[in-house]
């Protein structure tokens, strides 16, 4: 079978996308539980599934399940992978779940040195007497120093578009990358991170090769741009407490600012968030000051948002309590003369949450109840409103 293979690389400067993690599942964030390597080496793990059971409107539970991901660790190669779902969110119409492959790979200290996720559903067209698809894999790399500090992350979005020929069987490849990003840290002689420098490559290269039985054939041609400017900036006094931190425009010009001030023992006691300053004006387009208050049953944060400037947030005042445990317990939110408050309860046994209550203005009460298995790992998780059975994801283990 004859194969046309064209490559061709495109990197330029606007293309951003996210990353995805997999974190420990923190009660109240409405997220489904996910491990890391960490957590399958101490708990001795392989394998790890998340399934989401359908409750009808009775609140009764149904046959049908909905998997959330399946996750795998092979410890001779430092690798974990499997199936992962993210959830889509539309202005118009209800959002819906996702799913991707990934693959993450971590070094002998466990820190990640890449990861690589794609769709996990490739649709395929016939056109022409052709079938044609898209597989688009997103790839970060990693890498530390001898302190093992994170110096550079790089960021790449692959396409790989393949066309097929019914009747030849002939196939054509369009290889192309976008816009890689490179991320580079730099650290003080305390190890704390001082500058972070944001590079977009720009290179373009294109390659076309040829299957010929006489004769192979290339030809390259390259150019080569870059943009890179410094992205955030850290701050320290003498006590090594960080006292400023500013992020820049792709122009390096200031675009935010977050100032930070202690008491005598060194605890954070105000924060100032402002942005605006690489306007027509040096004056910030918006302002916030929240200040910290401590004490033996916890601490009080209350943020207050400008409203005179050009961008003024609907809330103006927002005051969040937290216990001793920095769970959050209250929250009130104050918009002219009324005032919003929301409460969370929080039920342990044997220090772990078995239950979380919050209770909005209107009344409406959301519950969740988590169950554990006899190793101590979270089995079952239930959601309800106002009583009634809304959500339910259970956990296996091998």
């Amino acid at each position: 079978m004859k194969t046309v293979n064209i490559i061709i690389f495109l990197l330029t400067t606007n293309f951003v996308f996210g990353q995805r993690s997999n974190t420990i599942f923190n009660t109240g964030t409405n997220e489904f539980q996910q491990f890391s390597r960490q957590d399958f080496v101490d708990n001795k793990l392989t394998k790890v599934s998340a399934y989401s059971y359908s409750i009808n409107k009775k609140g009764k539970l149904t046959k049908d399940s909905l998997l959330l991901y399946k996750q795998q660790f092979d410890i001779t190669q430092n690798r974990l992978f499997g199936l992962n779902s993210s959830r889509v969110y539309q202005s118009h119409g209800p959002s819906f779940l996702t799913w991707y492959e990934f693959e993450t790979y971590y070094n002998d200290s466990g820190q990640v040195i890449k990861e690589i996720s794609k769709p996990k559903n490739i649709e395929k067209k016939v056109e022409y007497g052709s079938t044609n698809y898209n597989i688009i894999t997103d790839e970060t790399d990693y890498e530390y120093d001898e302190q093992q500090k994170e110096v550079k992350r790089t960021y790449k979005r692959i396409d790989h578009y393949y066309s097929i020929s019914k009747y030849t069987k002939d196939t054509f490849h369009l290889h192309t990358i976008y816009r890689p990003k490179i991320d580079e840290y730099f650290y003080n002689s305390d190890n704390q991170k001082i500058k972070w420098f944001h590079t977009v490559d720009s290179t373009k290269y294109l390659r076309t090769e040829s299957y010929n039985p006489d004769k192979d054939s290339n030809s390259v041609r390259c150019s080569y741009c870059h943009s890179k400017y410094l992205n955030v900036e850290w701050k320290y006094n003498s006590d090594k407490k960080l006292v400023e931190w500013i992020s820049y425009t792709s122009e390096n010009l200031i675009h935010t600012k977050r100032n930070y001030f202690y008491d005598d023992q060194q605890r954070l006691i105000k924060q100032i968030d402002s942005a605006g300053w690489y306007f027509t004006t040096v004056k910030p387009y918006w302002e916030s000051t929240t200040t910290f208050q401590y004490s033996d049953i916890g601490r009080i944060v209350t943020k207050i948002n400008n409203t005179k400037e050009r961008f003024v947030s609907s809330t103006p005042k927002i005051v969040s309590y937290f216990d001793t445990n920095d769970k959050l317990i209250k929250q009130c939110t104050f918009s002219d003369t009324v005032e919003s408050c929301t409460q969370y309860i929080y039920v342990y046994d044997k220090n772990k949450i078995i239950k979380e209550e919050i209770i909005f203005d209107n009344g409406t009460i959301s519950s969740t109840e988590l169950s554990y298995n006899i190793k101590g790992l979270l089995s079952e998780e239930r959601t309800f409103r106002n009583g009634n059975l809304t959500t339910l994801i259970r956990y296996y283990y091998e």
